[in-house]
């Protein structure tokens, strides 16, 4: 039965991302290895990001206080704009139409952070457990992952547009911020009301969708027109 459930949890985290590969334009240039290469990027952005947290934030996590621990994780979050540097050096690095270059980075960047974050999750927890709905939330959570990583890298191609209007642009930076820190803010919401694990899922698919909405209308509308 524990094998079952480790089964269940692996299938629904990951299928959509092989479903995605072999339905998209990915599949028709081969381009694994490039998603390899941006999965690869991914791990070097997080251990810079790791590296600067340890250097410049190392008495963060001192205080007990709720207010001052939202405080320090909003502070630890800027650090994570290094993710959109890292998805920059990886669209700028692919060669080819924009859904490739967009495709890329979301399996790439999305997949690594998939597989870090919920495999040895999996492995030692959902294979030791009958059944715990904390392992299908990490697996819900994956797919949210796949949606907020393509919306994300949609954005950063559109921010490098040269033909994009300027009146678009502190948008598209709005956006890319709430991409940055889309965790925090849902963490406060869901600390300040007191809600359960099921609320935090609830609305990182929410501002999820809200953010993939806007990249992907502005996306639509850029490719189209090019």
């Amino acid at each position: 039965m524990t094998f079952v459930h480790f089964i269940n949890c692996m299938a629904l985290a990951y299928a959509p991302y092989v479903v995605t590969y072999k339905s998209s334009v990915l599949s028709e240039y081969n381009a694994l290895f490039k998603c390899i290469f941006a999965g690869m990027v991914y791990m070097f952005t997080q251990l810079g990001k790791m590296m600067i947290l340890a250097t410049f934030f190392p008495s963060l996590d001192s205080s007990n206080s709720e207010g001052a621990n939202l405080l320090n994780e909003a502070l630890k979050t800027t650090v994570d704009l290094a993710d959109i540097a890292g998805m920059y050096f990886i669209i700028n690095r692919t060669v080819g139409k924009p859904e490739l270059k967009v495709m890329i980075a979301t399996l790439g960047w999305g997949g690594a952070q998939a597989i870090f974050s919920n495999l040895f999750s999996f492995w030692f927890g959902a294979r030791s457990q009958e059944f715990d709905w904390k392992y299908i939330q990490l697996a819900l959570n994956s797919n949210i992952t796949l949606i907020h990583v393509m919306s994300m890298a949609a954005l950063v191609w559109i921010w490098t547009r040269t033909d994009l209007n300027q009146n678009l642009r502190p948008f598209v930076s709005v956006f890319l911020g709430l991409c940055v820190f889309r965790d925090v803010l849902v963490q406060v919401l869901v600390q300040s009301m007191m809600l359960s694990s099921w609320f935090s899922l609830l609305f990182k698919g929410i501002a999820t969708v809200f953010i993939g909405t806007f990249s992907l209308q502005l996306y639509a509308g850029l490719t189209e027109g090019s």
